[in-house]
């Protein structure tokens, strides 16, 4: 209830100015911000207030993630919730994957959470033994549910294959993993992002 009252959750009908396209929802779409992309609903008639978790096609078997940390491998536990919040995720958009790149490098990509902010973006480009902070865009002091956009110069010291990690830390404290936790159906991936490019001289 307390995610339907939020400010920012809104009951759409147009886009740019023109009346929703079928394939965005037509009539009507929720537009739930920070949360998985099946809380939008599209083609929205009727809403209802339910007491319980709403059962139905779908529902049941998917969008869902265990309510604690399970083992790899194992099936969804009886006791799963319902995907919700997105955790926090930063990827490296720049530059490709095994590019082969000349002099200072630039590393840049994108971070997100869904509910708080980015706090910080961390790179590595030492295996994860050494992290330095990356410049973070002012973009989410504009609306909350913003993508942050990073970049971080670095100077390699010669030719050779140079892997970037990037992590990203949320306001609550809450960390990017290395590896993420288990999840049978894979939703919230969200561990350390890996771009590994080629210096030449």
């Amino acid at each position: 209830m307390k995610k339907a009252m939020d400010e920012s959750t809104l009951v759409a009908w147009a886009m740019n100015g023109q009346p929703l396209p079928w394939i965005h929802g037509y009539p009507l779409r929720l537009l739930v911000p920070g949360w998985v992309g099946s809380a939008s609903t599209k083609w929205l008639h009727t809403l209802t207030v339910l007491d319980a978790p709403f059962k139905g096609t779908y529902m049941d078997s998917s969008y869902r993630v265990p309510a604690r940390p399970i083992e790899p491998g194992t099936k969804m536990p009886p006791d799963s919730v319902s995907a919700e919040a997105w955790p926090i995720k930063s990827i490296i958009t720049s530059p490709a994957p095994n590019a082969k790149v000349k002099g200072a490098v630039t590393v840049r990509g994108r971070a997100w959470v869904g509910e708080g902010s980015v706090d910080r973006v961390e790179i590595s480009s030492d295996e994860g033994k050494t992290w330095q902070r990356a410049q973070l865009s002012a973009a989410q002091s504009l609306h909350p549910y913003a993508w942050r956009t990073f970049t971080f110069e670095h100077k390699p010291s010669g030719p050779g294959y140079i892997t970037f990690l990037a992590r990203a830390w949320d306001s609550r404290g809450n960390a990017q993993p290395a590896v993420s936790a288990w999840n049978p159906l894979g939703y919230f991936w969200n561990g350390w992002h890996r771009v590994g490019v080629l210096v030449e001289t």
